[in-house]
């Protein structure tokens, strides 16, 4: 009888061990969530404002306002980003689901100043995506801001510029362009041609021919 007491004692004490180790984890998640949307916000709030105020949609705020807005949302997001991926690696889709795992992915995106940071996420992504816990199409445009910021030819064509003459966007030095769209396709990005349509109508009031 003492035996089959000690027994169900333990396994009560082990019950509470695994539930109470769910718990953590789960709040723990809810946390880095909170954190990662919350930057989001701020870090969409600013560039949109540039986007509107490029695009002729907004004059409340001067350019140079919104562009320190812009460097010093990027600085405090990134203390909590490294934190977090120095803690918990690559928030994946099982981790903090796929959208908040999309936002740390853009924030990243975002931290142009900090490149060995943005390489090293890029390494971790990399296995997530293998694992299908993260999103294929966000790595590889990781890949290319990767390669451009450290001054090689990116793979997918997904980092911009505008041509000579200000009338559309192009992409910045791209490896094999003759197989590029076979890249894209293969990463599940549209046509080259379909992007630099999408770029030009998203970003217009850049173009020359918009004035």
């Amino acid at each position: 009888m003492k035996v089959l007491l000690k027994r169900l004692l333990f396994n009560y004490k082990y019950l509470l061990l695994i539930l109470f180790i769910i718990f953590n984890k789960v709040i723990i998640a809810q946390n880095i969530s909170k954190t990662i949307d919350s930057m989001i916000v701020e870090d969409q709030k600013w560039r949109g404002f540039l986007r509107q105020l490029e695009n002729e949609q907004f004059d409340s705020l001067p350019k140079e306002i919104i562009l320190q807005n812009i460097k010093l949302t990027d600085s405090l997001n990134y203390n909590n980003l490294k934190s977090i991926f120095s803690k918990f690696g690559f928030p994946n889709y099982k981790l903090v689901g796929k959208q908040t795992s999309h936002n740390f992915w853009l924030l990243v995106q975002h931290s142009d100043n900090y490149p060995k940071f943005q390489k090293n996420v890029l390494k971790g992504m990399k296995v997530e995506v293998k694992n299908k816990n993260a999103n294929a199409q966000d790595y590889a445009y990781l890949l290319d801001r990767v390669k451009i910021n450290n001054g090689k030819k990116q793979v997918f064509g997904t980092q911009m510029i505008l041509n000579s003459d200000s009338s559309s966007y192009v992409p910045k030095p791209v490896l094999s362009i003759l197989y590029l769209n076979k890249r894209r396709k293969e990463m599940g990005l549209p046509s080259i041609e379909e992007y630099i349509k999408l770029m030009n109508e998203r970003y217009f009031g850049t173009l020359k021919t918009a004035n």
